[in-house]
């Protein structure tokens, strides 16, 4: 039987090309899950048992429902993704032209595997700063959902060798091109700079000037979609799996979750692939700001009953995990490598990559033993660094237990990856479990 989630993921992949539209994708679902906007400029009032959302910056989200027990008495369940991918971010004004080419420049962000982004369709997404009225700023999503570029590779006869391995450089080979026009004549005098391509198609896709721009944070995307694959569906080929699967798992678990004693919290954070150190990052005051609000409003005055809430606490950071891949199976440890389809993996490290402790291993584990989901346990080989995750970021910062899951997948930081459509069916099902248990589990 096809897993129950595949499709619902990769149409929440599709839509959420950038951080800014994966925000735009979840507070729809949470929407219509019955969930109250919050403004962190307003004063708030709660309820118990609703559950309300917090965006920062139209690229961060907290969201939360409220217990029925004071939270100093019954803690939080806190399950945390992030929201963005490594790729090609745009730059806005600068023109690269030659020989009836244009072409975008480009940096990196985070640390995409460069290769995989040449002689592919590429799309363009992100977010513009538009001139408003009264000398304000409006700001506007604008998703292409269509080729506009591609990064074109060298002929093979010009580089004989480069099967045994090529260096990409950012500022000359990989701007994808957009136009090729042919050779113009040159001009015979000087003109006014005249936009770039992409200030202009972006003007045209918003149905404005140009001039209207102020800024924008664009990035280049995979304009194939998601796609199932595999006799049973059983593998997913997508985008950005890295992390928009752990926060579609995230959120569908929390939209399903009763309420309880205890309160339930989904935090969806910008910026983890370079560091999370931002106002919308893990590594800001944003969830403990919410959480904050949250104890005073609802529980008894006093200084003391935020440190008790969050010492009652217990968080899950859900990111992917690296699956044990066939054709590289020297780079794994045996004992430590999870499969595809083979259940969420929980992640360790012992200079603390990962937030993951023994206890908080065990509460997992037992948690997906309960409900019958499979779980593996992924350690990377002794002489390799892992990469690292919002786990230890956020737990330092609250101060509470958290331990580091995610379903495996190959090709991590890839234009495109791979992973187990039953894995996210299992990533769910483990989660609603967290959801319900609560943070008493840990004893």
């Amino acid at each position: 039987m096809p897993a129950q989630n595949a499709r619902s993921l990769c149409e929440y992949i599709d839509a959420s090309p950038t951080p800014f539209h994966a925000i735009d994708s979840s507070i729809a679902a949470l929407d219509a899950c019955g969930a109250s906007r919050l403004d962190e400029r307003e004063a708030w009032s709660l309820e118990p048992g609703k559950p309300y959302y917090v965006a920062r910056d139209g690229a961060s989200l907290v969201a939360f429902r409220l217990g029925r027990a004071a939270p100093s008495e019954s803690g939080f369940s806190i399950a945390g993704a992030h929201v963005d991918a490594p790729g090609l971010r745009a730059r806005m004004e600068k023109s690269v032209a030659a020989r009836g080419f244009s072409r975008v420049a480009v940096e990196a962000y985070g640390g995409p595997i460069h290769s995989t982004w040449l002689d592919r369709p590429l799309s363009l997404a992100g977010r513009v700063a538009l001139r408003a009225p009264g000398g304000t700023v409006e700001r506007r999503l604008v998703n292409f959902a269509r080729p506009v570029a591609v990064i074109p590779n060298l002929a093979i006869h010009f580089n004989r060798e480069m099967n045994k391995g090529v260096e990409y450089a950012m500022n000359v080979s990989l701007l994808p091109i957009v136009a090729a026009a042919g050779s113009q004549p040159s001009a015979t005098s000087p003109a006014a700079p005249a936009p770039s391509w992409l200030a202009r198609a972006v003007a045209a896709e918003l149905g404005m000037e140009p001039d209207s721009i102020l800024s924008a944070e664009l990035t280049f995307v995979d304009a194939a979609p998601s796609i199932t694959m595999g006799a049973d569906s059983e593998m997913l080929s997508a985008p950005r799996i890295d992390n928009l699967e752990g926060c579609h798992a995230v959120l569908s678990a929390f939209a399903s979750a009763g309420a309880g004693s205890h309160g339930q919290v989904a935090a969806l954070f910008d910026n983890e692939e370079v560091g999370s150190a931002t106002a919308r990052g893990a590594d800001s005051s944003f969830l403990r700001d919410v959480l904050a609000r949250v104890v005073s409003l609802t529980d008894a005055p006093g200084p003391e009953a935020l440190h008790r809430a969050l010492a009652r606490s217990f968080s899950a950071s859900v990111d992917g995990a690296q699956g044990w891949h066939p054709s590289y199976a020297d780079k794994f440890d045996e004992d430590f490598a999870p499969v595809l389809n083979g259940g969420p993996a929980v992640k360790a490290n012992a200079n603390v990559r990962y937030a993951t402790d023994a206890v908080g291993e065990a509460v997992f584990r037992s948690l997906c033993e309960s409900e019958g989901v499979p779980c593996q346990r992924f350690r990377m080989r002794a002489d390799l660094a892992p990469g690292t995750t919002i786990g230890p970021i956020s737990s330092a910062l609250l101060g509470v237990r958290t331990v580091d899951v995610g379903v495996p997948m190959l090709a991590m930081h890839s234009a495109r990856e791979t992973a187990g459509s039953y894995d996210h069916d299992h990533m769910i099902r483990a989660l609603s479990a967290f959801y319900a248990a609560g943070p008493s589990v840990v004893g």
